[in-house]
């Protein structure tokens, strides 16, 4: 099995882009492509929202662990609704913290859902 590669992966946005707009996933594997589309209050697997953020597959799973993305569990996979991916772009990744997040970045989002 090889390692996952979001490098592979091209999102294509609706345009023009909105929150009702879904998206596109081309998957490339070998010398094929394979299309998905997925409506606005569709759900990705951790790799096909790495590839959307532009971020590594770790760097994923290390936001759901510290509560900055909600997942659920589907079929035995950790999935991430769109509308949730799109959210989390605009709050932290376009929105004044930008680049990398520091340590304790989802720490009063924590304390918030806990209370």
């Amino acid at each position: 099995m090889g390692r996952a590669r979001p490098d592979l992966i091209r999102v294509l946005e609706e345009n023009p882009p909105g929150p009702k707009a879904g998206i596109t996933l081309v998957r490339r594997v070998r010398t094929r492509e394979y299309v998905t589309e997925i409506g606005p209050r569709g759900y990705l697997s951790q790799i096909e929202a790495a590839a959307f953020l532009g971020k590594s597959l770790m760097t994923v799973n290390r936001y759901v662990r510290l509560g900055l993305l909600k997942d659920a569990t589907r079929y035995g996979i950790s999935m991430i609704q769109l509308a949730e991916l799109r959210r989390f772009r605009r709050e932290y990744l376009e929105g004044g913290q930008g680049g990398r997040l520091r340590r304790n970045a989802g720490a009063e989002r924590r304390r918030k859902t806990t209370s």
